[in-house]
């Protein structure tokens, strides 16, 4: 029922396994995602999940610190032609509610979110896991 990620470079980020979870992350997560960067006036086309064995949990930040953000968070940062920082916001599913103690108000997707002065730069987006088996479970009726 566990399985042990070699790969990953947190114990405190779950990966799930599941049948078609590409089926999922496009008809269900992908929406959701979707939804929460409307909400907060970003653009989709501006943002990135990382990978999945790269998510970090709060815990892991002082072990891991800021080679971290430089190599996962900031892999595509560059200087525009006008001089300004250009990047994308990267993001993550987290399966973990203590990565996320915000409320998006008009989603009502749970979330947390690393910046950079004023700039979001990362966030965590919380779907449970009981979202996903309703989900499933809704698809084969």
């Amino acid at each position: 029922m566990i399985k042990e990620n070699t790969e990953a470079i947190s114990c405190y980020a779950a990966c799930l396994q599941l049948k078609d979870s590409e089926r999922i992350k496009e008809k269900f997560i992908k929406p959701i995602v979707e939804r929460f960067f409307v909400a907060r006036s970003i653009s989709i086309n501006n943002c990135k999940e990382i990978d999945s064995n790269s998510e970090i949990s709060d815990k892991d930040f002082n072990k891991h610190g800021v080679d971290y953000f430089y190599e996962k968070i900031f892999d595509d940062i560059k200087k525009t032609k006008e001089g300004k920082i250009d990047f994308s916001v990267k993001y993550c599913i987290t399966l973990d509610k203590t990565n996320c103690g915000k409320t998006c108000d008009k989603t009502g997707i749970r979330y947390d979110e690393i910046l950079l002065n004023t700039q979001p730069v990362f966030y965590f987006i919380y779907i449970s896991i009981e979202e996903i088996f309703s989900f499933l479970r809704e698809e084969s009726s």
